[in-house]
């Protein structure tokens, strides 16, 4: 006779909207890492927004039978509506059981309305896990959390959403051949881009560097493996109306997203130089970042802001000391992009990919941590 599943001691929400959504990706690989460990330990229930009632029940039911409810937010899926944001507060007023944390992904560089929608579950949280030391860094000076519940965040950093598997090196070839293309639209030099394309990746960036290597003699061709967000549709739109404004059109492969891991790691491997221009710097918590930098590929982003960023991640940081990684300024002009790209390419014998696959352990032993001492009532003010 089976005996029964175990009750989960987590339950962690998300979007049911099918979107590009990098922080969904993870919470699904979260699971996963952590039930390896603990079989049935986590559970993963996806709501739509639109349906608030159910939405605030599903957390509410998870509270009253002392499970944890763990958001991870900002879920690019929810946008900036109010319920998500709500969710956790709503949920608490109808329950004091259980325990409710929350994963920032992103804290410093909120914009105003996501920034005000995620108050309300800010305050209801008992316990707050930050993915960066940047973001944790921007979260201590918040007014609306109590010190010792500031104090007590973890920093735990993500593991890598795209995990290659063995790449077969006759799709590399192939893909090459057809992203470098041929006769006089034939491509010198492949930028790589991997990721949601929004504001702080500045897709427009992109272009503007690529347009400045043509200026320097340089045939470079521009491939993107991600898409636009998907409530906004415009942004997809200015994106294509730029690149023939700048005459790139025809230097743009434009890929958009590939489920398919095989697929798209095969794709990437055909760039030359990865670029990733980022505005809030370089950090842990970019998983298109930690994808690119398992690939033996140069790589050109942006200083990380803090200098201790990377500590906690001594394989990242390797990729970031590496001879064939470039970074630039945040404020660096696309000139000075196409400079770096060049000289990352220079030094390509030297680029290097970091083995991360041992990050998910590490963050699966760093939640069992975490958890326990929430349960426990440690990190509850």
């Amino acid at each position: 006779m089976r005996s029964p599943s175990p009750t989960p001691a987590v339950v962690i929400f998300g979007s049911a909207r099918p979107v590009t959504c990098a922080v969904m990706d993870y919470s699904r690989r979260l699971c996963d890492a952590i039930n390896a460990h603990r079989p049935g330990f986590v559970t993963m229930r996806t709501i739509e927004p639109q349906q608030p009632v159910a939405f605030v029940s599903a957390v509410a039911a998870a509270l009253r039978h002392g499970q944890v409810a763990h958001f991870q937010l900002p879920v690019e899926g929810w946008g900036n509506a109010i319920l998500p944001g709500s969710a956790l507060m709503a949920a608490r007023l109808m329950t004091r059981k259980g325990r409710i944390a929350v994963t920032l992904h992103e804290w410093a560089s909120l914009n105003r309305l996501r920034y005000l929608s995620m108050i309300p579950d800010v305050v209801a949280t008992d316990g707050f896990i930050l993915v960066s030391q940047q973001q944790r860094e921007s979260f201590l000076r918040t007014p609306l959390v109590g010190e010792r519940k500031k104090q007590a965040a973890p920093v735990i950093p993500i593991g890598p959403n795209i995990m290659p598997a063995r790449i077969d090196p006759t799709r590399v070839a192939e893909e090459r051949l057809k992203t470098r293309g041929a006769g006089d639209k034939a491509a010198e030099l492949v930028i790589g881009y991997f990721g949601v394309l929004y504001a702080s990746k500045r897709p427009d960036m992109l272009l503007r560097v690529v347009k400045a290597l043509h200026e320097r003699g340089t045939k470079a061709r521009l491939l993107i493996c991600g898409d636009f967000l998907w409530d906004k549709p415009g942004d997809r739109e200015a994106f294509f109306g730029l690149a023939g404004e700048l005459g790139m059109l025809d230097w743009l492969d434009f890929r958009g997203r590939i489920d398919d891991e095989g697929e798209l790691m095969a794709a990437l491997s055909a760039a030359d130089v990865f670029l990733l221009p980022f505005t809030d710097g370089i950090s842990t918590r970019r998983g298109s970042f930690q994808a690119v930098s398992q690939l033996a590929i140069p790589l050109v982003s942006t200083f990380p802001e803090l200098p201790d960023e990377f500590d906690l991640a001594p394989s990242l940081k390797a990729k970031i000391d590496n001879p064939a990684t470039v970074l630039c300024p945040i404020d660096a002009t696309p000139e000075v992009f196409a400079e770096a790209i060049l000289a990352a390419h220079a030094r390509k014998a030297e680029a290097i990919g970091v083995d991360l696959a041992k990050s998910w352990d590490d963050a699966a032993q760093a939640h069992f941590a975490f958890y326990d001492r929430l349960i426990a009532g440690e990190l509850v003010a």
